[in-house]
């Protein structure tokens, strides 16, 4: 875009800007969502300390739980899985 004028300066200043992302949108609007499909806004992360239902135990032994942006790190703890055979928790 050119702004060539106070005119279109004016359009630009005034533009309304969205900051919610994209899954944020579908998590605010879940009344107008089919009846199969649901957006989660806090999804359960697995961390095998505070995971009781299997024990700890993940159904992804050599994967990592890697937490990041600021935000989500505030919310969520990652944990570094052991790498090497066999898998231990």
């Amino acid at each position: 875009m050119h702004i060539t004028s106070v005119v279109d300066l004016l359009d630009y200043l005034t533009t309304s800007v969205q900051g919610n992302s994209p899954y944020d949108s579908l998590v605010h609007s879940q009344d107008q969502l089919p009846p199969n499909l649901h957006a989660v806004a806090e999804p359960v992360r697995f961390h095998p300390e505070t995971d009781t239902f299997f024990g700890g135990v993940t159904a992804f032994p050599g994967s990592s739980t890697i937490v990041t942006g600021l935000k989500a790190k505030k919310k969520f703890r990652g944990h570094v899985q052991n790498p090497k055979w066999p898998f231990t928790v």
